[in-house]
């Protein structure tokens, strides 16, 4: 490959052309180091500006528009350049709040210097990529000396933390070094910035004292920071990413490109004007006086470079919209990125744009791509980032890049692909977002879809998914979380009670009861109504209250527990103002499989139908055949019969993790159906629990209650357990909020 050669010449052997020099104020020492971005941008560390003026290193307050004395080893070590500080990112500690000196880890940490004008070559930026565990970096001391060199290993990368080990050999990172880039030779890029080492203690050594070990934050924590403080504008953070990678050209996928590439830009002026386009998009050099690049070289750099082939086809497709022949021969190119080790749905464009929007909605919403996921692809296995309810920063990118591998959906479309999996996600994250973020990412979708050649009407058919999906959540009000316990000693029909309030981000806070003492029913049913009342989210939703009870209080009526006070005239049960429902976790616990059975039965809620059992189903030995066999993936199960005989029926479908199980206390083995009546002009128990969509069972069952309570007999008295398996579990949560936190919420 020739034409597209002069990529490599303009990259530097490493760093040292962006490496900074921080001078403290009487210039006689170095502070620290930093890094040229682009245009008369520095970044470098809040604590080397810190030390630079003299100030506790680790000091979170503002220095404000101070002026700084800044070197560029490249150019010469006697001249030195003001800078001024334009963005403070100071440091914290993990849970926001001040970082004590001594202290091992921190977050934020981040300072941007602006100088009064650009410096000349060869000062230059340098490019970046995501920091990995297992990369092998170089960092220098800030004075640049080429003997200042230190070479570590990203020995282990977390949480957009990479911890670096060093050998006993050579430089070691030290004072002096924070600030500067982790330079990548393998991927001829910088993937972060030195932040601190971690030393043995000042006591005589000992084999088990950590040596050389430091860290450093990655790119993508890097980047993440300077996006939420708008500290360095996002064009020019586009423009400091690294080339995409190369990999290994499979000759026989290069060889069938060649004739598509021949039908779609067999003329070499389209082929020279695509071919520089896609170039300045991957961050390459083309050479400015050379005729077009061949097809075989086109297809060269398509088969072996990332991205490469979505972003030509983001140019070529405009052009054959109103060609079948040229449109068929793009799909025919883009199943061909597909057997490649390059191949990627986005391109370059494409997901730049889609990072930044998405990083922005989740650092204000951590749980919103994991409830969209959920909700977008209820038969998939979401990757191991997106299991917890909140999605750190650092994480989006590689979630991002791992949904762009999976395959769309099996619905049939018209004519065309079915839509990605990706685009579904975006689908329902602009769905719950709404207003202009919504609107933004609905046309987003929109031109990635027309460039896949996916059909309109499949993506406004996943679009109105979503957005029914949206309209049910929204209706959705605060969650509470309630654990029922009993001890030998404890008067009867007394109980000790604890409360979670989740908040919308999907974390949880213990709300402070005043008292671990024993509570009758409406002692506790005040209680949740009080807490409840105060809980995020409440807004205009019925709020859920799920309660956790001992497996031999699957009968107890929590639903028609009064939480009205004594000055109040309108009578307030629980299952009356909430969606109350029940939970038994230390049923399905006692099972090997029922963490996985649950999970499993949750996810296939909305497709799998109803099952309905009652004694004449062959006792407990034939329901538990049916849930390993038939029915292994049902998710609701509604019992009938008697107390006796439901009893063991109840137990084998929760242990057994059947999410939803509902059942009529009132039922004497006779029913005909749920509750019989349906009086008062209300329909039967079986005809809501069979009409009803899933999500909208504990709504329906609300109103069945507010009948049957009103008429006091014959209605029926409904207990649903609803195993939401996305909510934490009581067990998680003793320790989520430290005490002095807790105690003050109400």
């Amino acid at each position: 490959m020739t034409w597209f050669a002069a990529a490599q010449d303009g990259r530097s052997a490493d760093a040292r052309g962006a490496l900074v020099q921080v001078l403290a104020k009487d210039r006689a020492r170095t502070a620290g180091a930093g890094v040229y971005l682009t245009g008369r941008s520095l970044l470098t560390c809040a604590h080397v500006v810190n030390a630079a003026l003299g100030l506790r290193v680790l000091s979170s307050q503002d220095p404000g528009s101070v002026m700084l004395d800044v070197a560029f080893p490249v150019l010469s070590a006697t001249r030195t350049w003001q800078a001024r500080l334009a963005a403070w990112i100071p440091p914290r500690s993990q849970r926001y709040g001040p970082t004590a000196d001594g202290s091992l880890r921190w977050e934020g940490d981040l300072a941007v210097l602006e100088l009064d004008e650009e410096p000349p070559p060869p000062v230059g930026p340098a490019r970046w990529v995501e920091m990995t565990s297992g990369q092998e970096v170089r960092a220098w001391y800030g004075g640049g000396q080429p003997f200042s060199y230190a070479d570590v290993r990203v020995a282990w990368y977390e949480d957009g933390i990479g911890y670096l080990d060093g050998q006993l050999s050579g430089a070691a990172i030290d004072e002096g070094y924070s600030g500067g880039p982790l330079w990548s030779t393998a991927d001829g890029a910088v993937v972060g910035l030195v932040m601190g080492r971690i030393a043995a203690p000042d006591t005589a050594f000992a084999a088990q004292h950590t040596v050389r070990r430091s860290w450093g934050l990655g790119w993508q924590s890097v980047l993440a920071e300077l996006r939420r403080a708008g500290a360095v504008p996002d064009e020019h953070l586009h423009a400091l990413w690294a080339k995409p990678a190369v990999f290994d050209v499979d000759e026989s996928v290069r060889d069938m490109m060649v004739g598509p590439l021949h039908t779609l830009l067999g003329a070499p002026g389209a082929r020279a004007a695509h071919a520089g386009a896609l170039a300045a998009q991957l961050g390459l050099h083309v050479p400015a006086e050379r005729p077009a690049p061949s097809v075989e070289e086109l297809a060269h750099l398509l088969s072996g470079t990332e991205r490469a082939l979505p972003t030509l086809a983001e140019s070529l497709a405009p052009q054959v919209a109103d060609d079948p022949r040229g449109r068929a021969e793009l799909d025919r190119l883009l199943a061909l990125s597909r057997l490649t080790g390059a191949a990627r749905l986005l391109s370059v464009a494409e997901y730049r744009v889609l990072l930044g929007k998405v990083q922005h909605l989740v650092m204000h919403d951590p749980g919103l791509l994991h409830r969209a996921a959920n909700a977008a692809l209820p038969y998939l296995d979401l990757p191991q980032s997106l299991q917890a309810a909140r999605l750190a920063l650092p994480a989006v990118p590689g979630v991002l890049r791992e949904l762009e591998t999976w395959c769309g959906d099996s619905s049939p479309v018209p004519e065309g692909p079915g839509l990605p999996a990706l685009l579904r996600v975006v689908e329902y994250v602009a769905a719950e977002t709404g207003g202009l973020d919504c609107q933004a990412l609905q046309e987003w979708s929109r031109r990635v879809a027309g460039r896949l050649g996916v059909h309109p009407s499949a993506l406004h058919e996943r679009r109105a998914d979503a957005e029914r999906w949206s309209r049910r959540t929204a209706l959705a009000g605060a969650r509470i979380l309630v654990e029922l316990d009993r001890y030998a000693k404890d008067s009867a029909g007394h109980y000790r009670c604890s409360v979670w309030r989740l908040r919308s981000d999907g974390t949880a806070a213990r709300a402070g009861t005043g008292s671990e003492r024993p509570r009758t029913g409406q002692e506790i049913a005040q209680l949740i109504r009080e807490i409840a009342g105060g809980a995020d989210g409440t807004g205009d939703g019925v709020a859920l209250v799920a309660v956790s009870v001992p497996p031999d209080e699957l009968e107890l009526p929590v639903d028609e527990w009064d939480g009205a006070g004594a000055d109040e005239v309108i009578p307030a049960p629980l299952g009356e103002d909430f969606h109350l429902v029940l939970r038994c976790p230390k049923l399905w616990l006692r099972s090997k499989t029922g963490a996985s059975d649950l999970k499993r039965r949750w996810k296939a809620r909305a497709q799998s139908p109803p099952l309905v059992v009652d004694h004449a189903v062959g006792g407990r030995a034939g329901l538990i055949g049916l849930l390993k066999t038939t029915h292994r993936d049902s998710a609701r199960v509604f019992v009938q019969g008697s107390a006796v005989h439901r009893g063991e029926l109840l137990v084998v479908c929760i242990a057994m993790g059947v999410p939803i199980v509902l059942w009529d206390r009132e039922g004497r083995g006779d029913d005909k159906a749920f509750g019989g009546g349906g009086s008062g002009g209300g329909p039967p128990l079986d005809a809501i629990v069979r009409e009803s969509s899933v999500e909208e069972l504990p709504e329906r069952l609300r109103h069945f209650r507010v009948r049957a309570y009103a008429q006091d007999v014959g209605s029926g008295r409904p207990a649903l357990v609803w195993e939401d398996a996305e909510l934490p579990l009581p067990d998680d949560l003793q320790l989520a909020d430290p005490p002095e936190g807790t105690e003050q919420e109400t």
